[in-house]
């Protein structure tokens, strides 16, 4: 796949770190998958009701395919959606990050590709997924630095993936499992926008519907 984007090419081309995430499993088919991964406030909403240590996390649409991402002051930037087809999505990333109480700061841009397809086993219906993160430090000395710091950047990001996964897992589960409940609790929480329950409506709830 071409990509027409310069700075994806430069992130690429000379990351501060690579990291590749193991295949990620999780259960529905691709019309739940994409319908989430398609409206990334709502999805981050519904995540943050079904797993609490995702309660910081924000991410608010500011225009087409532009999303600005924050963590209570930990993580803060803007989110682009560059490329979209049928099995793959790239995002490029931009703002600043903090942890260990502000002792590791740093400002850089990430690409995430974030490769999937459908796979049917044992009479069920799955997602794979396969994430691929570039992270670039612009700062030159940071820049040398985090190549001696990766590990500690690693286990950071590894962390934080690994407790969006759960969220996001658990939102599949419900999302597959029962919609229409899942539905009826989005009825009750007052951050869920009309305009997306009517959509998650029309896309999920219907669907399961006429399925039957």
């Amino acid at each position: 796949m071409i990509i027409d984007d310069t700075e994806i090419h430069e992130i690429i081309a000379q990351p501060t770190l690579r990291r590749q995430i193991p295949r990620i499993r999780f259960s529905g088919d691709r019309g739940t998958y994409e319908f989430l991964v398609s409206h990334p406030p709502l999805a981050t909403q519904l995540a943050r009701r079904l797993h609490p240590p995702l309660e910081r996390y924000t991410v608010t649409q500011v225009g087409d395919g532009v999303y600005t991402v924050e963590d209570r002051g930990a993580l803060r930037g803007e989110a682009r959606l560059i490329v979209a087809t049928g099995d793959q999505r790239v995002y490029r990333f931009q703002g600043e990050f903090r942890s260990l109480a502000n002792l590791l700061r740093f400002s850089g841009r990430m690409v995430l590709i974030l490769r999937y397809r459908e796979v049917r086993e044992g009479g069920r219906t799955f997602m794979d997924s396969d994430p691929d993160f570039y992270l670039r430090i612009d700062h030159p000395f940071f820049h040398v630095m985090s190549k001696l710091l990766s590990p500690l950047i690693s286990g950071l990001i590894d962390r934080r993936v690994n407790m969006i996964v759960d969220a996001t897992r658990k939102l599949f589960d419900q999302a597959q499992s029962d919609p229409k409940r899942l539905f009826q609790q989005m009825n009750t929480w007052p951050e869920v926008a009309p305009a997306d329950l009517e959509a998650y409506r029309h896309a999920l709830v219907e669907k399961e519907v006429i399925a039957r």
